[in-house]
């Protein structure tokens, strides 16, 4: 995760951007103290909290501002992968789906579910599920546990990637479950002729298709989504955002001032103050968002990022 450790509490935690919630007029560990709440261990998760919100509000802070100059294509295509078939899968070594599809650079594949027609179930040891880079001589990405009730089931997944060709798998040996074949979606998306995969699974004027292959008679049905992630763009341009989130931490945790009921009245800071100050780092945010989001282009991103052109009228006088 691109934001651990880019700003934290103060100097006594580096931080990789030389940023601190510190730095912010009237931001203190006292303070942090004091907004603490009953389900927070200390003053650090308190602060964890916080920074957390002030990411997904710059999210969506960059989206707004980036819609008014870019028509934003945040979904390109949902997709299940596979329908089951009557037998069960008695064959050795790794089966599963491996789905490829081209991404563009601030898009993002997420696995949401896996579905599977289980012959028993599985409580102890649960059931294992394995995410690969490729095919499964790449990298492990990910291993999803999960508890299986005879017949159907959907574990859900909700995890992200950022690589173009993913292998997700079972070991037959240790998992019963019905064979799959591919799904197909008889739409406007599907080529005419083309019978492996999923026919341009991307917009189609991208000119790439994604694939899916059942390995090994397969046995599950992925279900995923490709989708445009503001996240990794400020990820991937961080410096340009890191005085924008700053701030936006400082409006946060202002905000949390004025609205909780837990702080007491030796609080080092007013509700009062509290508001003053959130209009004062709020000033700075919005200045610091305009910076980063005026000139920014995404030359290397014309499908997530596509420009609004500016058509103007003119009226020639006779």
């Amino acid at each position: 995760m691109c934001f651990e450790r880019y700003i934290t509490i103060d100097e006594r935690t580096a931080s990789k951007s030389g940023l601190f919630f510190t730095d912010l007029t009237g931001c203190t560990v006292r303070l942090l103290d004091d907004l603490t709440k009953d389900g927070h261990d200390d003053y650090t998760d308190c602060f964890n909290y916080l920074y957390k919100k002030a990411q997904l509000n710059l999210n969506i802070d960059v989206q707004r501002k980036l819609a008014t100059r870019f028509h934003i294509d945040k979904k390109q295509i949902t997709r299940e992968t596979s329908e089951f078939k009557a037998d069960f899968n008695t064959g050795s070594g790794l089966a599963g789906v491996k789905i490829s599809v081209p991404l563009s650079k601030y898009s993002r594949i997420q696995i949401i579910s896996i579905g599977v027609n289980s012959a028993n179930e599985h409580n102890s040891p649960e059931a294992e599920f394995y995410v690969y880079k490729k095919d499964a001589d790449g990298d492990l990405l990910s291993t999803i546990s999960s508890e299986l009730t005879e017949g159907k089931n959907t574990i859900d997944v909700y995890e992200d990637f950022e690589e173009e060709e993913l292998f997700i798998a079972y070991d037959p040996e240790d998992l019963e479950l019905k064979e799959t074949k591919n799904r197909y979606y008889h739409d406007n998306l599907l080529v005419k002729g083309y019978s492996e995969g999923i026919a341009c699974s991307f917009p189609c004027a991208y000119g790439d298709l994604g694939t899916v292959i059942q390995v090994n008679s397969g046995g599950l049905n992925v279900k995923f989504i490709l989708y445009c992630s503001m996240e990794k763009l400020i990820c991937e341009n961080l410096p340009l955002f890191s005085k924008a989130l700053l701030y936006r931490l400082g409006v946060d945790t202002m905000k949390e001032r004025i609205a909780t009921q837990n702080v007491n009245r030796t609080s080092v800071l007013t509700a009062e103050r509290a508001t003053e100050l959130m209009a004062l780092h709020n000033d700075d945010y919005q200045a610091a968002l305009d910076a980063a989001t005026m000139n920014i282009r995404f030359n290397e991103d014309g499908i997530c990022f596509l420009c609004k052109s500016t058509i103007r009228a003119k009226n020639n006088l006779p």
